[in-house]
């Protein structure tokens, strides 16, 4: 089983050690508002962008398929998504992220997918997926500033669902990851904090009550979404036909 459940696992990039621009400037709040709609205040959250300094670790270079979730719904008796119309997954999605999974069911994944790899896995930190979306250099997007639709599966490529993950390779970040903008919303570890982010002031403990962070936006989002900055935030137990998410490792 062990073997099967390897050979399943999305590929993983290494992130040096190093720090990275978080976040967005404030005084870019209001060309956002502008752009993206709603007024500065809708996009404090993301500010003020701060330096943060990270250790080396790993993360998949795509989110979690069908296809891996379905094999730890068959071993674990896990619900199955809604989606998905039954317990096993459809053959025309298995190479398509899993949506329609919580928080906590997607930590309960990644703690029984450590236990058959014996790989430390786990939900990146809402700083190490952002690192991982738009490299050391503050972009908006993993590709650059500019929004090109044909580069990640947002509201504007009107696929008006999931695509195969890597279907965007062009849309890669700095650092090669994939899907990173678009597709499904995907979880993080982190509890929802505001700036500037201090993983050592609870918001990376993981029994800790309150809501999670989510990032990369999905399918049927427009681009403002889909930027590399964006937070939003569901309570754990949360799930609908958006909510994905992939894995990492330390270094």
């Amino acid at each position: 089983m062990a073997s099967h459940i390897r050979h399943r696992l999305p590929d993983f990039i290494t992130i040096p050690s190093g720090a990275f621009p978080m976040g967005t400037p404030e005084g870019e709040l209001s060309e956002l508002a502008r752009r993206y709609g709603g007024t500065r205040e809708s996009y404090r959250e993301e500010s003020p962008r701060h330096p943060v300094a990270l250790a080396a670790y790993a993360i998949a270079r795509t989110p979690v398929t069908n296809a891996l979730y379905g094999a730890f719904v068959a071993a674990t008796g896990a619900r199955a998504p809604l989606m998905w119309r039954g317990a096993t997954p459809p053959a025309a999605l298995l190479d398509h992220p899993v949506a329609d999974v919580s928080w906590e069911e997607a930590a309960t994944c990644a703690a029984w997918l450590r236990q058959m790899t014996g790989l430390a896995l786990r939900l990146p930190t809402e700083a190490e997926w952002e690192r991982a979306a738009r490299g050391d250099d503050g972009r908006l997007f993993p590709w650059g500033d500019a929004f090109d639709p044909a580069l990640a599966n947002t509201r504007e490529g009107g696929a008006a669902g999931t695509s195969p993950v890597g279907a965007y390779a062009a849309g890669a970040s700095p650092w090669g990851a994939l899907d990173m903008a678009g597709n499904v919303w995907e979880w993080t570890a982190s509890l929802d904090a505001p700036y500037p982010y201090v993983a050592e002031d609870g918001r990376e403990t993981p029994g800790r009550p309150g809501r999670r962070i989510m990032r990369g936006g999905c399918y049927a989002n427009p681009q403002g979404y889909a930027r590399c900055a964006c937070r939003f935030r569901l309570p754990p137990t949360a799930r609908n036909e958006f909510t994905g998410f992939r894995l990492a490792h330390d270094g």
